[in-house]
């Protein structure tokens, strides 16, 4: 079964390795004033794979030079260093939507790129960190090999510190609930997310920490997307549309049989379905049928039809509500300590509705950009566009909260 841990976690690194960064532009390494203000002085990111610059399954330097990161680094004028990865990746990133394959002969990890070895990260994000990951020394269930690899046996807090920020970006987004909603969509599996209070201690605590090490700090935290804000997943109703369907089962290397619970009327009318459970069927991994409430129409279906890579109605409400209360927490927490607030759920909305950077469905005919050209292949990170699109309404949010004239992204 294709799960999203295969795409965003990595095989374990080994060793603890030397803590290296790369600077991309030797002009941000002296101790100038940043041209966007003093404010900018000294920029960290904290956060994990979107932030870290992951996609389509895999991260190498290239795809960490696209982050939102990075591009805000370039316009507040600062420094910027950062634990590059050596080509082709590490994992190298899927190249190929259809057939799932990486670049031929890659390696599971190439490693890093040695060169500008230095102390100071500006970009503390991991692939596949939660909110439990900011503090924790010992790693958790959500750790892997770049945690190690990125922070050299620190946390993000600390690795953060050593920077001595005074402005930062906190992205921990998504990890927390939707590795288990769109990995699998099992009712059972969903018992994994974390619940509303302790997201809520574990940024605590992590906020505690940072400002009692930097106490004129500013940033911005990010919010958590919805489900129907991921291009993953699709509605429903998209299997009733016969051109959609017919690129479906050409994946699927099948024609499938849609079960009555996913029609108009039916109790998943409105469940959202995994794109890549048609690279499932093809796998062999899964029936040729797609039911959209576990059991189908008639209840009857063998487990786990209907539940795995799905998210029918009462699932959504579930995890909505989840989502709602972190974003809720992390709203009023930024306000109670003079940060900035951004609802990522206002842009994908709107770049969804357009169509242009991000497609409403997934287009299963294209090899390279199935979901968009502003997505990764995996469906959940953003790629170069998206980035350039997060950067820009970030430096709105930044501009009103911190009278501050950073000028957008080109």
């Amino acid at each position: 079964m294709l799960r999203l841990n295969n795409l965003t976690r990595v095989a374990v690194i080994g060793a603890a390795v030397a803590l290296v960064a790369c600077s991309d532009n030797p002009k941000l390494l002296g101790p100038t004033t940043p041209v966007g203000g003093e404010i900018f002085k000294s920029y960290v990111a904290l956060g994990n794979s979107i932030t870290a610059g992951y996609q389509s399954g895999g991260i190498v330097d290239s795809t960490q030079r696209q982050s939102y990161a990075r591009l805000l680094a370039l316009q507040m004028g600062t420094q910027y260093h950062y634990a590059a990865l050596a080509k082709p990746g590490c994992p190298a990133p899927i190249v190929n939507f259809n057939t799932q394959a990486r670049p031929a002969g890659a390696p599971p990890c190439a490693l890093r790129i040695t060169t500008s070895v230095t102390d100071i990260l500006n970009n503390v994000a991991v692939p596949g960190a939660s909110s439990f990951d900011l503090t924790a020394t010992n790693g958790t269930p959500f750790s892997n090999g770049l945690t190690t690899f990125v922070l050299g046996g620190k946390t993000q807090v600390e690795r953060a510190l050593q920077a001595k920020p005074t402005f930062v970006t906190i992205g921990i987004v998504g990890n927390d609930y939707l590795s288990f909603a769109v990995q699998d969509g099992r009712t059972a599996v969903l018992a994994g997310i974390t619940p509303v209070a302790t997201f809520s201690a574990n940024y605590d605590a992590a906020l505690t920490q940072l400002l009692a090490g930097a106490p004129e700090l500013k940033g911005v935290i990010l919010g958590n997307a919805l489900p129907t804000n991921v291009p993953i997943l699709f509605d429903a109703a998209a299997m009733s549309d016969p051109v959609f369907k017919a690129k479906f089962d050409a994946q699927a290397g099948k024609t499938t049989t849609l079960d009555p619970s996913c029609l108009a009327g039916g109790a998943g009318a409105t469940s959202l379905i995994n794109t890549f459970l048609a690279h499932q069927i093809r796998a062999g991994a899964h029936p040729a049928i797609v039911a959209c409430v576990p059991g189908g129409a008639s209840g009857t279906l063998p487990a786990p039809i209907g539940d795995i890579l799905i998210l029918d109605p009462s699932e959504q409400t579930s995890i909505n509500a989840i989502v709602s209360g972190y974003n809720t927490y992390l709203q009023n927490k930024a306000n109670s300590i003079g940060f900035a607030y951004f609802d990522t759920n206002g842009l994908l909305t709107s770049l969804k509705a357009a169509g242009t950077l991000i497609l409403p469905r997934p287009n299963y005919a294209s090899a390279t950009a199935p979901f968009g050209p502003g997505m990764s292949l995996d469906g959940v990170h953003p790629a170069a566009a998206v980035h350039r699109e997060i950067a820009n309404a970030l430096i709105s949010v930044i501009n009103a909260k911190y009278q501050t004239t950073l000028a957008p992204v080109q």
